[in-house]
Formats: structure tokens, C-alpha cells, sequence
């Protein structure tokens, strides 16, 4: 089932219980405020046995009572967190008294929990006054809640009482970030003056399980063991992203750059899930990226289970590979027919297109299925394991600087490239007509691959949170990127001109007009041709940005 989404942008405070309310009268902004009556909001906490929800900063729950009672889940975002919501009968539901949290509430946090079971953490019982600001429009700008609230530590069985505020901005707030920020400080300054104090915690499952913040109950539940286990083994504890720099081990860097990648990985997911667009595509783009690093700096690791890595996320990636092949064709048809002006009522369009998004349908099934295994979900375990306790080579251990292994790690991926393209693949491969025998078109996919490697191997350290080695890896990353799209257009038009033969043939049998077929592939052919050739050029422009290294 579907459900909403929204940005929640609030901050809390902790409070005395005999503090009174603060009345906002002199909140620059703030021209009237109305209190609700009070509503009794019932709350529980679901997470693993291992806290794997709140390790990720994300909060599933259940809650009745209130205008927006239902499942929730909290993520976080770039300003606030991000709040999905649910009614209470997604899934069918409605029962309060069971303890399972529906499918579709567990859909976008699968690469979070995977195959383990979600119960419930904690049971919090808040009685809510709810108090409105109301800005010089008329439309409310916040919302001011004194919480008191009860909570039950399921797991430790302790049970705990405190009052607390809340202040949440609401659609009326302002439109930029800037004034949003300007009017929740103008709030707090009311709010302090009544002897509150800011909460250290953004949520209440932290004070339920007794604990100031999700940092301290995370300590607390054996985050703890986790560093004196790194503190045991330094070259297995890579340095914060903030404090790597060109002389830091390779080790620690390209172990980051894999952490970061495999996030990336665990944020891609529920957009796959949901089919959001584009979301597959960039899902495949990451676990290519993935194996590349982990092969270009593979040296660095155990290889044996480098190897068994990369053989998972092939596999990962060719599943997604499928689904985002279907979902080109139909993009370049749909755009080839409209540029020749074939209606969307034409059997090509029909046999094109259309047929084209059906097949994406079904390998978008075959994915979620692939998505929802127990393999998949192994894979996330050994990639969370390989960057949290990195199997080191004797090489790794040697703590060489990133700025002496990346030099020799993009020299060996450049000459591989050379190697994999030669003089025959880049400058006279192509034929009158583009045409190009099993064998050179073998050697010209081997080279695109070549070419993607050293690609995303400059990029491991040149780029995001490892920009350890500058702009010469960042020109080496961007020639190569030329190569590998002049390659890769070119593989795209040869394959969808087998495709249109393919279809053309079968709408011929079918007593089909099929002109549209030929002129399509000639014009596929065209641009085949065209890539193809520029590829001798951007190979030599990557040559001359190798050479100021």
C-alpha cells in the first residue's frame, strides 16, 4: 500500500514538571496562538534484537490516537527527518494486539532489518496539548506540544515518566531553510525562558530506554564491544572521513570509500522496491561501482573474499542489469517514434515500447524478488562486516599512503585498458555501416568495462567524502567517463538494432508495415558509428592526463 511522506522539522526540550507554558506573545511572527484539547497518543517501538533500526538513525512505530495516528516510520534527511506514514489497517492490519509490523511498512527499511525479526523495543503513552502559532497570514507557522509521557522499556522492563516539549514547524512555516531556522530560534528563546533546556535526544525512544541520547542507548545495548574489538586491531580501524588526507594508509581511505558506497547501496533500495524513477538505473550504477573499487584496490584485501564479493554483486547486478536494459529500449524507442512521428496508437509503438515496459515489468518482479532473499540479504551482512572489520593483505597492513598505492593502482587499471581496447578495437573496428564482427564487438564491451574501472577507481579517492588526491585523478576520472560513454553508445545502438530486426521480423509475420523498423536502425547505426569513432580521441586525451601522474 502507498503511503505519505513528509519532512518533519522540530526540536525538543526538556522541562520541569511545574513549568508553566510559555505564551508566545512576544515571538516576532507570531500574531495569535490556539490550544487544542487535550489527545492521548499510544505509541510502540519495533525494532531487532540487535537495535539494527536505531544503529541507522530509524524509527518504526505504531501509534494510535492524534490526527495522525498509524504506522510511522522516521528517517533521517538533510534538513529535519523524513516521516513515512500508514494507516493503521495497511496490510489488513488493524488488530492492536498484534505484534507484527505489516509488509509494506517493513519495504523500505528491508536493507536495514533484511531477514531478522522486528518486536517491540518500547511502549510510550503520551498525553498531548497541542497549542497552535499562528503567523500574520492566519495559517498556523508551528505547533507547541507539552507532552507528559510514560514509557515502558520492553526489553529491560523498566518504566520511566518525564514531561517534555516539542516544537514543530507546519506547512504555514516559511519557505526557506533560512527563515525556517530563524523562527524555530525565536521560538526557543520563549521557550528557554520558561527554565527549559534542549533535549539531547531528537527522539523519545532514547529517554524510554533510559538513556540521554540514541548514541548512549546504542553504548549501552554493546556498540561499546564493537570498539574495544577495533581498538584491539588498529589497522582494521580506518579514521574518520574528516581526517583522511593524502598521506593517510590506502587501506583507510578505500575502506571508507566502500562504506560510503554501501550506504549509498542501503539508500538506493526502497526507491528500487517502489520503482521511483531512475531508482534502478542508479542502483545498478552502484553495485558496479562497488565491484570496481573493490577490484582495482583489490590488492589491498583478502582476495579470496574480494572475489566472493564481487561474484554476489554480479550477480545483484545483472538481476538489475535486466530490468534496466527493457527500461532503455523503451525510453529510445519512445523517443525515435515520436521524432519520426509514429502515433502512440501504431503497432510499432505498440510492439516497441509497450512491449518493451512489459518486459521491464516482469524483470522488475524477477528483482524484487531477488531483492527480498536470503542471498541478498547475506550479501548486506558480509559488506557490512568487510568495511566494519576489513580483511587486510600484507600489503593493507603496511599502511602505504593512498597518494603511492592510487599512482600504481590507476597506472595498472590504464594500461589494462589499453590492452583490453588495442589499435584495431578503437580505429578500425568499424566498418561501412558500423558493422563489427562477435569478436571485436567482445573486445569493445571488454574495453567499456576497462574503462569504467579506472573510472570509478579515480573516483574512490578523488571524489566525496575520499577526496584525498585532487583534480589530476578527477581528469583521469572524466577522460576515462568519455571512453566509456563513446563505448557505451555505441553497444546501445548495437543492440537495439538487434532488437529491431528481432521485432521487425515478427511484425512482418504479422502482416505489419515495417518501414519504420528500417529507418530506425539506420539511424541507430548512425550513432553507433559515431560513438564508436570518438573513442580513439577520448582514449588519447585520458593517455595525456595519465602522463601528471
Amino acid at each position: 500500500m502507498k503511503h505519505t511522506s513528509q519532512v518533519e522539522i522540530e526540536r525538543k526540550y526538556d522541562v520541569d514538571e511545574n513549568a508553566l507554558v510559555p505564551t508566545f506573545t512576544s515571538v516576532e511572527g507570531i500574531e495569535s496562538v490556539s490550544v487544542d484539547d487535550a489527545v492521548q497518543l499510544e505509541a510502540v517501538y519495533y525494532d531487532t534484537e540487535g537495535l539494527d533500526l536505531l544503529r541507522k538513525r530509524h524509527i518504526v512505530r505504531r501509534r494510535e490516537g492524534g490526527g495522525d495516528e498509524g504506522w510511522h516510520i522516521k528517517r533521517p534527511a538533510g534538513e529535519g527527518r523524513t516521516e513515512l506514514h500508514w494507516p493503521l489497517d495497511v496490510d489488513g492490519a488493524a488488530d492492536s494486539s498484534s505484534d507484527a509490523v505489516p509488509e509494506s511498512v517493513l519495504e523500505p527499511v528491508r536493507a536495514i532489518v533484511r531477514d531478522r525479526i522486528l518486536t517491540p523495543l518500547a511502549r510510550i503513552s503520551t498525553r498531548r496539548t497541542a497549542t497552535h502559532l499562528v503567523g500574520a497570514g492566519g495559517e498556523a507557522v508551528a505547533e507547541f506540544a507539552d507532552d507528559q509521557v510514560t514509557a515502558s522499556d520492553v526489553r529491560g522492563g523498566a518504566v520511566r515518566a518525564w514531561r517534555e516539549w516539542e516544537v514543530e514547524l507546519l506547512p504555514g512555516a516559511p519557505d526557506s531553510e533560512e527563515g525556517r531556522t530563524a523562527l524555530l530560534d525565536a521560538i526557543e528563546v520563549a521557550v528557554l525562558a520558561e527554565a527549559a533546556t534542549v533535549s539531547s535526544s531528537p527522539a523519545k525512544i532514547a529517554r524510554a530506554l533510559g538513556h540521554d541520547s540514541l548514541s548512549d542507548a546504542l553504548d549501552d545495548a554493546g556498540e561499546q564491544d564493537a570498539v574495544e574489538v577495533q581498538r584491539a586491531v588498529p589497522s582494521a580501524r580506518p579514521a574518520p572521513a574528516s581526517e583522511l588526507t593524502s598521506k593517510s594508509p590506502a587501506a583507510d581511505v578505500i575502506v571508507e570509500a566502500l562504506r560510503q558506497l554501501v550506504e549509498q547501496l542501503e539508500q538506493l533500495d526502497p526507491q528500487a522496491r517502489a520503482d521511483q524513477p531512475d531508482s534502478v538505473h542508479q542502483m545498478r550504477s552502484a553495485v558496479r561501482r562497488l565491484r570496481s573499487v573493490l577490484a582495482a584496490y583489490r590488492r589491498l584485501f583478502d582476495d579470496e573474499r574480494v572475489s566472493s564479493l564481487r561474484d554476489q554483486l554480479r550477480t545483484l547486478g545483472g538481476v538489475l542489469g535486466t530490468a534496466r536494459d527493457a527500461e532503455v529500449r523503451a525510453q529510445l524507442a519512445g523517443d525515435e517514434l515520436s521524432e519520426l512521428g509514429h502515433r502512440t496508437s501504431d503497432a510499432s509503438h505498440r510492439r516497441l515500447v509497450e512491449g518493451s515496459l512489459e518486459e521491464y515489468r516482469q524483470a522488475h518482479a524477477a528483482a524484487l524478488r531477488m531483492l527480498s532473499s536470503a542471498s541478498y540479504y547475506r550479501l548486506f551482512d558480509e559488506l557490512d562486516d568487510f568495511v566494519a572489520n576489513p580483511p587486510l593483505s600484507a600489503l593493507g597492513e603496511k599502511r602505504t599512503p593512498i597518494k603511492v598505492v592510487a599512482a600504481k593502482v590507476i597506472a595498472s587499471e590504464l594500461a589494462r585498458l589499453r590492452k583490453r581496447a588495442g589499435a584495431a578495437a578503437f580505429a578500425g573496428a568499424s566498418g561501412p555501416g558500423g558493422d563489427i564482427d562477435a569478436r571485436g564487438d567482445r573486445a569493445l564491451h571488454s574495453a567499456r568495462k576497462a574503462a569504467r574501472r579506472l573510472r570509478f577507481a579515480a573516483d574512490a579517492v578523488s571524489k566525496g567524502g575520499t577526496a584525498v588526491l585532487g583534480k589530476r585523478y578527477r581528469h583521469i576520472s572524466r577522460e576515462a567517463e568519455r571512453v566509456q560513454d563513446a563505448l557505451g553508445d555505441h553497444r546501445d545502438n548495437a543492440l537495439f538494432v538487434e532488437h529491431l530486426l528481432l521485432n521487425s521480423n515478427r511484425a512482418h509475420a504479422a502482416g505489419e508495415n515495417t518501414f519504420v523498423y528500417g529507418a530506425m536502425s539506420v539511424r541507430a547505426q548512425n550513432r553507433g558509428s559515431a560513438a564508436l569513432n570518438e573513442s580513439p580521441k577520448a582514449l588519447k586525451r585520458l593517455d595525456r592526463r595519465a602522463e601528471s601522474l
